[in-house]
């Protein structure tokens, strides 16, 4: 049975306006005991560690050239490692499109997922809250819907409501229009519709696992064994990746930009394990803090303008199979989603799941 790991780096739960940790990626590899073990001694031998930590690497450029050595060696092979990445603040914003204005546009016989414009609406609107008030006001506005959506109280709901209708009363013209988009919602599905939210909506951890399980089931049809660093928190919705990633699940293929899932998964096995023992891991952590420093250009050290750029010409894009990142594009042409109808997959997945949810004791 083949065996692919992963782990992650910039994690923080629900919480996806962390400003130290503003982005997060989820690497992977499925190299042998013997080719991890011989990959990191031919790059890190004489280091003297017992395990490898891209914090402990990267601290004070010491071992710069070696972290770029790795992904040049990864880059070479991009079926055999890869990086799944997100913009968290720029995931929230998705996020907001799905479970507050979606449901919405459903009830009004409006298909959101066609043509990708959910992920249209969450450009514009992106960029729209930067250029008509400033990344602080977005971010403001953001860290309310956060609130409201992990705390469900009746608090925390006003307190969103009434700062969207305060700057709406503010504001005219196209400003008045943008925020139209978020209020509508409170008055049309109200505090209801907030507690019926599923739980954990906000954590981006399982759809990036997910697109990196369809990536490698793509790569070589399974049987698979996930194996995950011990210390994640992907444990919190294990049943969510076991029903999904199950061998059981019955044959369906949907065709999406960026991956094709292809169901069953075969995932037969999901284990945690120690990344001291599992060489593989380390090379996860690396390769993911690497990904990281790329992508966090607004919040490195002066001087590391020049680490990132021969981070990017060892050729870390090409180690990148998909994420939530910031765009301007919002045709569907320009997201490449013409034709496309991601309900068509959602309403599928959504019978399955529910067959599969454990029951409530």
């Amino acid at each position: 049975m083949r065996t692919y790991y992963v782990d992650e780096t910039g994690f923080t739960g629900e919480d996806l306006l962390a400003e130290d940790q503003p982005i997060f990626v989820q690497a992977t590899n499925d190299f042998s005991d013997e080719e991890a073990q011989q990959l990191i001694t031919s790059i890190f031998g004489g280091i003297g560690s017992a395990e490898l930590k891209y914090n402990r690497l990267a601290r004070n450029g010491r071992y710069h050239e070696r972290i770029i050595e790795l992904v040049r060696v990864l880059a070479r092979d991009p079926l055999r490692a890869s990086a799944w990445v997100a913009h968290k603040e720029y995931a929230l914003m998705t996020l907001v499109v799905d479970w507050w204005m979606e449901p919405l546009a459903y009830k009004a016989g409006m298909n959101l997922y066609k043509d990708g414009a959910n992920h249209g609406m969450a450009n514009m609107l992106y960029s729209c809250l930067e250029g008509f008030w400033s990344p602080s006001f977005r971010r403001k506005l953001l860290l309310h819907f956060q609130r409201m959506f992990r705390t469900r109280t009746p608090e925390r709901y006003e307190e969103c409501r009434r700062f969207v209708e305060k700057e709406k009363a503010r504001v005219d013209g196209d400003r008045d229009e943008i925020l139209r988009y978020f209020s509508v919602s409170f008055m049309l599905l109200g505090y209801g519709h907030v507690q019926g939210v599923p739980e954990r909506v906000l954590d981006i951890a399982l759809p990036g696992l997910v697109q990196l399980g369809h990536c490698w089931n793509q790569r070589q049809p399974g049987p698979w064994e996930l194996v995950h660093d011990q210390s994640s928190n992907m444990a919190k919705q294990k049943w969510i990746w076991d029903a999904y990633s199950s061998a059981t699940m019955p044959p369906a293929t949907f065709e999406a930009p960026g991956v094709v899932a292809q169901f069953p998964m075969n995932v037969l096995q999901t284990r945690f394990a120690d990344s001291v023992q599992q060489k593989q891991l380390q090379i996860c952590d690396v390769l993911a803090g690497a990904c990281s420093a790329v992508l966090r250009f607004d919040k490195n050290e002066p001087g590391d303008a020049a680490y990132r750029e021969k981070l990017l010409e060892a050729g870390m894009e090409n180690l990148v199979l998909g994420g939530l990142l910031p765009s301007t594009d919002v045709t569907p042409e320009s997201l490449g989603r013409k034709g496309w109808d991601g309900n068509i997959a959602l309403e599928w997945l959504t019978e399955q799941m529910r067959a599969k949810e454990p029951e409530k004791s």
